[in-house]
Formats: structure tokens, C-alpha cells, sequence
């Protein structure tokens, strides 16, 4: 029999950290769920490790290790980050001040734009001066700049953020000031912006460079100290860490450059379902991932997920590539609560992990998962695989004085808190609809974290969705997902171009500069697991006087001499008629920013095969009573390890596991598929579909 080796995946939630081991002789996985631990991140994971421990699992045979995580993410959130200075060209040093002059709600003259991570008296003025084309105006002042650093250690600030004007057409000034600083003062971090994303729009780089640097600290401790406790556990390795935009980086790069796992966690998730998706044949879905904290929808089309080129954080804009997500503050840890008005309201203020919803028997507010509980949903004594006992009566008492302000039962009370969830989930994904232009009745959900399969069954009903698909292991997706993620770094290179007057040659060029960029990274990583590599270039392309871009995909063979650009202006016609309905064949195209993306396949997941089912009716568990929409019902109780392949569930029916617990409302039927997916249909269409088979 061959060596044993595992390959682990891990992911820190607000309210659980999650691990997923695969036997890769045996194909075997195994799952679980440990409380994270807030103030220590690092022991969480290892709480998870000694779990593994006791099921006789050997450490030391561990050979990859992908780990997806929050701590950038929280400390900007929470703000607190280092104490920073910011160098600028003379005469923009309001840059983080004036942010981009809109209200962040339109129809709110009460709203406000994020105060600044860095207050006006750190940020400095460097005389020197660039035009638009990286031409030098105006040398760098090295006396001005030496004055600047002398008052920087004066109040011992632990870092500085160079970004000067147009540094994204030529760095020379940000590496001339680099080199002059690190040269005499070394003690000090230095970040330039051309190096993080050489990317135009002066304030979208200037306030991700100072995110990156403003989170470093926490994440390089965090990391290192990981490593240390990694070892003295017998883990012979460093982990891999999950990037935004969905792929992997080693753990140096991610100490480096931080601010790219700032959705590292749910990112994983997304990878993971788009994986389920092609093994449930399924190419159009929506994600939904509720954990403790916020419920995150993605959008999965034609097998892939949705990229964005930019995203919101806390007010702050994030231009870096990554898996388009929309959260919403509705995850089980979502705190039950009545407005002056009489209303009541889930969320999105949260109780965490610590000390968690009532029934966990440590907390006093009345969470989502108290309600689940309530409700007949969840099993008190399975619940986090048998690691955490619910506490009925704790869950109730919570729930009393909510009860009483509404004049309901608790039960209806509890009833009352989940439809108020689905309804803000409900609306939100009205609007990502809406804005994506698609027909949910074209797509299925994909369910998965802790919450996700209760809820999921709701949500699909409301918006009309074709089905609903449950994983074997929902619970823990976003540590499976970081598994079967790939290894992905873009390259960019700001420059804005007139298509039409642009030559084949002269974007080929272009492209072999970021494409050398892209594989030199790619050759620094420390990657062992690799089956393929795979470089895609893609750019930022508009209508000559439109504000923003859409992101266009080139061929390769587009850019063979012999070619013309004719290729890659009529590809962006069709890609701009299909997104927005219309195209302009006089107008000229321009180029923004172009990108090499690069690649790195890894091995797929050596998965054991599921059982079929042997035909016969299956046994239930046991019958629990349970309040639907202030109905009561008697449901049938199944384990997901007793399901085969081709077993029927029929509902009202609770399926549990140990990462989660799947709810199927009345009138609609789970079966599952041939990878172990539990597929959930309204029963008229589940009839059909199998007559159109017959």
C-alpha cells in the first residue's frame, strides 16, 4: 500500500474555523468545525488540528496545505491597523481627504464619505512632478524628501506609502525616493504604489497602497506566528494562502502584498461552487454562502465565476481583480431585534463566535441560530458535529422579551425572525439580478457555510430559482474550495490608446512585457503542484468618453502579425451589445489597461465515489416537529451519510450532518445526483423533468 498523505484546506470565518482533509490515496475526506478563536486566530486552527489528531489522523503526512483568512479583512474593518505616513506630489496632499467629492448614498445628504486611515498632518508633500505621459517635469527634491522622513520618525510612525502623480506611467521618482529612504533609514517599511498596481485613477492607488501597508503588520504576524505553531505540531510545511480573486499565492507573497486576500475566505467559497457546478452539470448558479457573520452571493455563468475589476470595502475602493460578491449582514450569529416602529429586524449587528447566540449557553442576545433552533430546524445535540451542545431553553429565554413586544408565541416570534432574514436576502439578490440582467428561473442556488442549506430552500422559492443544490460538505466549502483553487497573479500595465490607431505589433509587445512579469512571479512562488499553466490576456476597454471600462478577453492568435486589429474591434462590439443592448460602430475604442493573467493548475481533488442506492425506500432517522411560516409540521429526519445516490427525500424533511443541516420545505423533493449533490426540486417540476427522461 502506498505512503498516506493528506492535502489540508482551512478557513477562518467570524464564527468557525473550518478544515478539510482529503486522503489522497483513499480519496477519504474528512471535515470539521472548531469556534474561532478572536484574539487568536492561529490557536483556532490549531484546535482544529488536535481534532484531526484524535481521529488518528498523522500531521507530519500532510503535503499541501491551502489556508483562506480573514485577518487583513478584520483589521480594516475594525481599524486597526499601523500608524502610517503618506508621501504625495506637492500640492495633493488633500488626495485622501477629498476621496472621489459623492455622497456614498445619493438620497442621503447624511451620508459620509470613510474617514481617512491616514490623518492630514502624516501625509507630506513632495515637491516633484511628472506629466501624464511620464515625462519628467520637475526632479525629486532629495532635501524636502529627507525633511519628510525626519518628521516621520519624530512621531515615530511605522511606515511610509509613496505615491506621487502618474507614478503608473513611470516609477522613476517612487523607486528614486524608495531607494533614498531604505538606504538611510532601513528600519522603516516603505511602500511604493507602482509597485503594489501600477494602475491610473490617482486616488483608487493611493488609498490600496495605504490598505496594504496599513494591514501588513497584522497579517505578517499573524502568518509567521501560523508557521511556528504549524511546526511544533508536526506540520512539515507553510500554507498557501487563498487570494481575492480566486486563486493561490505562497504564504511571502501574501506578507507582501495583503491586501489581496482581503476576500480571501469567500472567494475560496465561490471557487469550491463553481467546481460543484460542473459536477452537477449545472453552468448558470447563484452562490450562497451564509456563515455566522453576513450571507455572500456570487454569480457563477457558463461554468465561471463573475470577476469584478473593483470593489468597496468599508467605504474604500479596492481595484484589484476579484470574484464579484455581494454581502449582506444576515449569517446565523445575526442578532434578533425590534425598531421603534414595532418591525422587527435580523441584523446586521452579530454576536460572533464569543459568546455567540443564546442557545450556545454563553450569550443573552437572540440570534438567527437561536431561531433555527427554536423552530425545530437543528438537532441541539449534532450540532458542529456533536462539538457543541445547543441549549434549548437559553435559545427561548432569549427569544421571550422579542415575543412579547410583538404579542407572538416564541415559536412565531422565532418563525417571524427567519422570514425577515430570507426578506433581506431576498432583496438584495433582487438587485444583483437586476443589475446582471438575468432570469433566476434560468439558474439554480447553490447552497453552502454553516446557515446557507436552512435558509437556501426559503430563498429559492421566493426568487422562482430552478432548483436548489446542496454539496456533501456545505458546512465547509470554502475550506474545500481553497483545495481545488488554482495558482492566479495579474500583471497590468496602465495605457490609454486609441485601438483604431494602435498596431498589432505594438500591442503584441505590450503583451510580452506583462506576459514576462506575470510568469516571473509565477517562477518565485514556492509551487510544488502544479498539472499545467495557462496564460490569459485580457483588457480595460471603452467607448472613447465613457468613464468606465468593461473587461474585454483577447486570442492570442489575434495578435499574429498578419492580423489587424479589425479581431479586436469587433469582439469588443459584441461584448459591449451584450452587456449593455447596444453598440457603436463609428465610435472609437480605447484601451485602458492591459492585463496578463497567469495560471497554474492544480491537481483535482482524488475524491471516493459515492454509493448508488439500492432502490429501496429510505428509513428515516426520526420525526421532529417543526414551524414553517407559522405552520407546524412533522418532519422526517434523514443523515446525509445514509443517502446514495438516487435517494429521494420528499418534504417537509431535515437532512443533517455534521458541517450543516438542510431544510426541505413541503412540496419540494431532494434527490441525489451522481457526485453526491442533494438536489432540491418543487415536486411538479422534479415529475416532469423525470417524464421528459422517460
Amino acid at each position: 500500500m502506498a505512503d498516506v498523505s493528506y492535502r489540508l484546506g482551512i478557513d477562518i470565518g467570524g464564527t468557525f474555523t473550518d478544515l478539510s482533509l482529503i486522503n489522497e490515496v483513499t480519496g477519504e475526506l474528512t471535515e470539521l468545525k472548531t469556534p474561532t478563536v478572536t484574539d487568536d486566530p492561529a490557536q483556532g486552527v490549531i484546535n482544529g488540528l488536535n481534532l484531526l489528531k484524535k481521529r488518528g489522523i498523522d500531521l507530519s503526512k500532510i503535503q499541501y496545505l491551502v489556508h483562506g483568512m480573514t485577518i487583513g479583512l478584520n483589521t480594516l474593518l475594525q481599524r486597526k491597523g499601523a500608524n502610517l505616513a503618506l508621501f504625495v506630489t506637492e500640492g495633493f496632499q488633500d488626495i485622501l481627504s477629498l476621496q472621489r467629492l459623492r455622497l456614498p448614498i445619493p438620497y442621503d445628504f447624511n451620508s459620509r464619505l470613510p474617514q481617512p486611515l491616514i490623518p492630514r498632518k502624516h501625509v507630506f508633500p513632495i515637491s516633484e512632478r511628472l506629466l501624464h505621459d511620464g515625462t519628467i517635469k520637475k526632479t525629486l527634491h532629495l532635501q524636502q524628501l529627507d525633511e519628510a522622513v525626519q518628521q516621520v520618525i519624530s512621531k515615530k510612525l511605522a511606515g511610509i506609502i509613496i505615491s506621487f502623480l502618474h507614478s503608473y506611467q513611470n516609477p522613476v521618482h517612487e523607486l528614486q525616493a524608495k531607494a533614498y529612504i531604505n538606504n538611510r533609514f532601513p528600519e522603516l517599511e516603505v511602500l511604493t504604489s507602482s509597485e503594489l498596481w501600477p494602475q491610473m485613477r490617482e486616488y483608487e492607488r493611493t488609498v490600496m497602497s495605504v490598505i496594504n501597508l496599513y494591514i501588513q503588520p497584522k497579517v505578517k504576524h499573524y502568518l509567521k506566528t501560523l508557521e511556528t505553531r504549524l511546526k511544533e505540531e508536526g506540520v512539515p510545511l507553510s500554507p498557501y494562502i487563498t487570494q481575492s480573486n480566486g486563486g493561490l499565492m505562497d504564504a511571502e507573497s501574501a506578507a507582501i502584498s495583503p491586501v489581496k486576500t482581503l476576500f480571501s475566505g469567500p472567494a475560496a467559497g465561490v471557487i469550491g461552487a463553481a467546481r460543484i457546478a460542473a459536477s452537477a452539470n449545472e453552468s448558470n448558479l447563484i452562490t450562497l454562502d451564509v456563515g455566522g457573520t453576513s450571507a455572500d452571493i456570487s454569480i457563477i455563468q457558463n461554468g465561471q465565476p463573475t470577476m469584478a475589476q473593483s470593489n468597496q470595502l468599508s467605504g474604500f475602493p479596492i481595484i484589484l481583480p476579484s470574484v464579484a460578491m455581494y454581502s449582506i449582514g444576515a449569517g446565523g450569529g445575526s442578532v434578533a431585534w425590534v425598531d421603534q416602529g414595532g418591525l422587527l429586524k435580523a441584523g446586521p449587528e452579530s454576536v460572533g463566535s464569543q459568546p455567540g447566540p443564546a442557545s450556545y449557553g454563553k450569550g443573552t442576545k437572540a440570534a438567527l441560530t437561536d431561531a433555527f433552533l427554536i423552530c425545530g430546524y437543528l438537532n441541539q445535540d449534532r450540532f458542529a458535529g456533536g462539538h457543541l451542545q445547543l441549549q434549548l431553553s437559553a435559545a427561548k429565554k432569549a427569544f421571550q422579551p422579542i415575543a412579547d413586544l410583538l404579542d407572538k408565541t416564541i415559536e412565531k416570534a422565532a418563525d417571524q425572525l427567519i422570514q425577515v432574514a430570507v426578506a433581506n436576502m431576498y432583496s438584495e439578490l433582487s438587485n444583483v439580478m437586476e443589475q446582471q440582467g438575468f432570469d433566476p428561473r434560468d439558474f439554480s442556488l447553490l447552497a453552502f457555510g454553516g446557515a446557507g442549506p436552512v435558509l437556501a430552500n426559503f430563498l429559492a422559492r421566493e426568487i422562482h430559482a430552478k432548483n436548489v443544490v446542496v454539496p456533501p460538505s456545505p458546512g465547509t466549502l470554502c475550506a474545500l474550495g481553497a483545495l481545488t483553487a488554482d495558482f492566479i497573479h495579474d500583471a497590468v500595465l496602465s495605457k490609454k490608446i486609441c485601438l483604431q490607431d494602435y498596431t498589432i505589433e505594438q500591442l503584441k509587445q505590450d503583451y510580452e512585457v506583462l506576459s514576462r512579469k506575470a510568469t516571473d512571479w509565477f517562477l518565485q512562488q514556492n509551487i510544488h503542484h502544479i498539472k499545467k499553466t495557462s496564460i490569459l490576456l485580457l483588457a480595460d476597454a471603452r467607448y472613447q468618453g465613457q468613464a468606465f471600462e468593461i473587461e474585454l478577453p483577447l486570442s492570442a492568435h489575434w495578435l499574429n502579425q498578419e492580423q489587424d486589429v479589425h479581431h479586436l474591434i469587433e469582439a469588443f462590439h459584441e461584448l459591449h451589445n451584450r452587456q449593455y443592448g447596444h453598440r457603436d460602430d463609428q465610435a472609437k475604442i480605447e484601451f485602458t489597461h492591459l492585463r496578463v493573467r497567469i495560471i497554474g493548475e492544480t491537481p483535482p481533488l482524488p475524491f471516493s465515489s459515492i454509493d448508488e442506492s439500492s432502490g429501496q425506500s429510505l428509513k428515516p432517522n426520526q420525526y421532529r416537529p417543526i414551524f414553517i411560516e407559522e405552520k407546524e409540521y412533522e418532519a422526517v429526519i434523514y443523515k446525509r451519510s445514509a443517502l446514495k445516490i438516487g435517494s429521494i427525500v420528499n418534504g417537509p424533511a431535515i437532512v443533517e450532518q455534521d458541517d450543516t443541516t438542510t431544510l426541505i420545505l413541503p412540496n419540494w423533493i431532494g434527490e441525489v445526483d451522481l457526485s453526491g449533490n442533494l438536489v432540491i426540486s418543487r415536486e411538479v417540476a422534479l415529475h416532469e423533468n423525470r417524464s421528459s427522461k422517460a
